[in-house]
């Protein structure tokens, strides 16, 4: 069911054929991301992925929507740390049309200055969306906190003065050098042919120039560990926590997952119960895990009143110093298990999460990843792997790191932490 095929011109196309599915999800997936940016041209890639839908030498935006109408079928886009893609979903039928579109997208882009100026100000309105929900700019202001210094700090939507800044030339400059076969990845999945699609691909895509990305060194973070408050006025304090994790090539993610669904990943989970459901001192409560080429984070995010933050802070290290010591239970285990497994096979339903799976297992580790080997993987895991990575990541409290938006006391929420 699935096959892999490179390009003469460098692009990777990697199918997965599903014959009772009657969509496609195709994926143009380029490893390009804001971790590839610096402080100059941070938010390019998003920009970039804005540019794309606003019209070709054979279409105009309004075309591009349109025509995506016509067919019942949808597209869009999304920008990451470590990759950005475009991606459509249509009747197995209209994959022929979509290439077509989707080609025209990434080969005759007019970048047209006017455009550009338009969607500076489309974009800054974007940004200050994100700085007016706090519940989203927290995690932008713990990134940049923990990852100082680093590009995996910036925010993937860049600042008002870098779009402001960012040139015309610069951005297509950049889009050639970034956005080229050697870095591109197609990946579709549905009721498809494997030759067909790599034919029609190879018709679409082969006059596609190659870029420079592959001249560009990625260099790991070193984490800046701290107490960060940014005051703002504020009816509720925000706070994310978060300590080093694993690498997405990392087979420890696993029981990094395993400790996360135990500890905040679910409703039933540890902090959610003890927080939200037994005390009534926060709406919501969770914990998660990043995973990036070769470094991660595991966070845990609230809120709550200003009332209440030193109790929440004071409860949720209580926890962490908790499960390092004691570790997990059997029944924690089997739980957590059946939990990601779960979601797992109820994420797969669809054809656009499997299209992305596809890539992610391709530009992390140039291959494919069979189902039945990430199970194998989650079932071997046994409870003292995951007492270890738990003791490993919060083996010092004190080199956890909290960011809080919102109005505190500073010198309560250090005492509370440090105690």
């Amino acid at each position: 069911m699935y096959k892999k095929t490179v390009l003469d011109n460098g692009i990777t196309v990697v199918t997965e054929s599903i014959p009772y599915y009657s969509t496609v999800s195709i994926g143009i997936w380029w490893k390009a991301g804001s971790r590839y940016e610096n402080a100059g041209n941070n938010g390019i890639c998003h920009f970039i992925e804005h540019m794309l839908f606003k019209g070709t030498h054979r279409r105009t935006a309004y075309d591009i929507a349109r025509e995506f109408d016509a067919i019942g079928g949808s597209i869009n886009a999304f920008t990451g740390r470590e990759y950005t893609c475009l991606y459509a979903r249509i009747l197995r039928k209209d994959l022929d049309i979509a290439l077509d579109i989707i080609s025209d997208m990434r080969l005759n882009s007019l970048l047209s200055e006017d455009d550009i100026e338009k969607e500076r100000y489309v974009i800054n309105q974007e940004i200050k969306m994100v700085e007016d929900s706090p519940e989203e700019y927290i995690y932008d202001m713990f990134n940049a906190s923990y990852y100082k210094g680093h590009a995996l700090g910036m925010p993937i939507l860049g600042t008002e003065k870098t779009v402001r800044s960012l040139e015309i030339d610069e951005i297509k400059n950049y889009f050639k050098d970034h956005y080229g076969p050697e870095n591109t990845i197609i990946t579709i999945s549905g009721r498809v042919n494997h030759e067909a699609c790599v034919a029609d691909i190879t018709r679409y895509f082969s006059g596609m120039s190659n870029g420079s990305a592959h001249k560009r060194k990625s260099i790991a973070p070193q984490p800046s560990i701290g107490i960060d408050i940014y005051e703002r006025e504020l009816e509720h304090v925000y706070m994310c926590i978060g300590t080093d994790g694993v690498s997405q090539v990392d087979r420890r993610r696993y029981m990094l997952y395993i400790l996360n669904a135990i500890m905040g990943g679910s409703m039933s989970s540890h902090l959610f119960q003890e927080i939200r459901e037994n005390r009534g001192l926060v709406y919501n409560i969770y914990s998660y895990v990043n995973c990036y080429h070769d470094c991660g984070t595991f966070g845990i995010s609230t809120s709550s009143s200003q009332e209440s933050i030193t109790e929440v802070l004071r409860l949720i290290k209580g926890e962490i110093i908790r499960v390092r010591n004691e570790g997990i239970t059997d029944a924690e285990l089997s739980f957590s298990k059946k939990h990601i497994k779960g979601n797992l096979f109820i994420a797969l339903e669809g054809s656009e999460t499997r299209m992305g799976r596809l890539a992610k297992n391709e530009i992390y580790f140039g291959s494919y990843i069979p189902l039945k080997e990430t199970l194998r993987e989650i079932d071997s895991i046994k409870k003292s792997d995951v007492a270890t990575i738990a003791r490993e990541i919060f083996e010092d409290p004190d080199q956890i790191s909290l960011t809080i938006l919102g109005n505190v006391d500073r010198k309560k929420v250090e005492a509370v932490w440090k105690e």
